[in-house]
């Protein structure tokens, strides 16, 4: 399904742009003046020019073809507006009013006639009640949040679609604090129209878009939307999901922030699960798999190995991997002899590979080579205890960045601590190592890139089997 419109447009109308202090319509014009490439045309009818440019009363005075209008007007005015955009020829809507199916009574029927009109005129809509769109390749803005409190991700190959406006924006600082790349990102609010299928397929199809990530709270049209998944996996784009309504009081909630039918958590987690896609419980857990599935290679399956200068930071990873479906690789007896060559008496050369508290950077790079070279091992975590002084933190980050430039199976960085260990973890994800304070997030990791190694195996089956 093609959706260019709202990310590649040459002409973008602002309806209700305006430069009085603390409105939508300033800020969206300001976002899109900083970075958008195209042309921006304001309309309203109170003003003659916004920010040096001439401003329209209504989009059926201007000379030009209009592409995209970005809509922030009082709800109850956007049925007529609309009705001149299809009249002018133009191709896609941002309807950021809120006003509309999340209110109930009127706000149905006028979400109703809004759509009506788009389908007279062939006219796609995205919204109404959203945050606004954002393509970080294009400089297409249209957040209507001011740039000097929403950070904005710099061009990567992350997309985030999110039915939330709010939970959209804290991504947005997120990705930004964490140096996670974004291709787009869409707030799609009520999903009058363009739904989170429309957008997954579309997105399975973009050739910036290497993950596509989640946050829903209801979906439109459940078969379509899993087809939409698995068509993505088949493509070897992994599809990451945040369901929220996952209790009757949240599904309470959820009809009345997007006028979205929660259903069935449950449900919902079985089918996703079926057909490939990757579930997380909160907004960490989903940059947890943002991490991991932007840096580390598949796996060939699930045995993994620990190295560690502690043990009981190895016994947590231990319990977490087996609680989450790893399996703690069993080590070869060569693998075992070799470690004990390289180990002091008192180490333990057995999974978790224990190399006590004293060691220096040099005997985890011993370690860790020994037990990558084990065929029935497929994953590594190493776990550091920064605070020991035998190690030197700069030397580890050397050594594991050589590993990281030499194996193709995938590890993860564990350093608890607190603001000492923060900047070795924040060195290692500057390398591409995703690293963590919690041996639990690594497992996490982990098992989620496991997770997709699978779903691409199966996707093709799949396919045929819900499409």
């Amino acid at each position: 399904m093609n959706l260019d419109v709202f990310f590649e447009p040459k002409t973008v109308a602002v309806i209700g742009a305006s430069e009085k202090e603390g409105t939508i319509g300033r800020a969206i014009m300001l976002n899109l003046l900083e970075k958008f490439r195209g042309k921006i045309i304001p309309i309203n009818i109170k003003y003659d020019q916004v920010f040096g440019l001439k401003c329209y009363k209504s989009v059926l005075e201007v000379p030009e073809s209009i592409d995209l209008v970005v809509i922030a007007i009082p709800a109850p005015s956007v049925p007529q507006v609309l009705e001149e955009c299809g009249k002018k020829g133009v191709k896609g809507a941002i309807i950021i009013s809120a006003g509309f199916k999340e209110i109930g009574g009127e706000g149905i029927e006028r979400e109703q006639k809004v759509v009506e009109i788009a389908r007279k005129y062939g006219m796609r809509i995205i919204g109404p009640n959203c945050l606004g769109v954002y393509d970080a390749h294009t400089g297409l803005d249209t957040i209507f949040n001011p740039s000097d409190r929403q950070a904005k991700p710099s061009a990567g190959n992350v997309a985030f679609i999110s039915q939330s406006g709010a939970l959209g924006a804290a991504l947005l600082d997120w990705f930004t604090e964490q140096g996670i790349g974004m291709s787009k990102f869409v707030s799609y609010g009520n999903a009058a129209d363009v739904t989170e299928s429309d957008l997954i397929e579309y997105l399975a199809e973009d050739s910036k878009t290497s993950i596509i990530a989640l946050y829903i709270e209801g979906v439109s049209n459940g078969r379509r939307f899993l087809c939409s998944i698995v068509k993505a996996i088949a493509k070897g784009k992994p599809v990451i999901v945040l369901k929220a309504g996952k209790t009757e009081r949240g599904g309470r909630a959820v009809a009345s922030h997007t006028g979205s039918l929660a259903g069935s958590y449950e449900l919902y987690l079985s089918a996703i699960k079926q057909v490939g896609g990757i579930l997380v419980d909160d907004l960490h857990d989903l940059l947890i798999a943002i991490n991991a599935l932007q840096n580390l290679p598949r796996p060939k399956g699930n045995r993994l190995a620990i190295v560690t200068n502690g043990g009981g930071a190895g016994v947590l990873a231990t319990d977490s991997a087996e609680i989450m479906g790893l399996k703690l690789a069993e080590l070869s007896q060569q693998t075992i002899d070799r470690l004990r060559k390289v180990l002091p008496p008192a180490a333990s050369p057995y999974n978790p590979v224990d190399i006590l508290g004293d060691a220096p950077a040099d005997r985890y790079r011993k370690a860790i080579e020994i037990v990558l070279s084990d065929d029935d091992v497929d994953m590594v975590m190493v776990i550091a205890l920064l605070q020991s002084p035998a190690l030197n933190a700069d030397e580890l980050i050397d050594v594991l960045k050589y590993f990281k430039d030499r194996t193709s199976k995938p590890f993860v960085f564990i350093a608890p601590g607190g603001s000492y260990t923060m900047k070795y973890i924040e060195k290692a994800r500057k390398l591409g190592i995703p690293a963590f304070r919690d041996p639990v997030e690594g497992v996490k990791a982990l098992t989620y890139v496991y997770e997709f190694s699978k779903a691409i195996e199966r996707a093709r089956d799949r396919v045929s089997l819900f499409c």
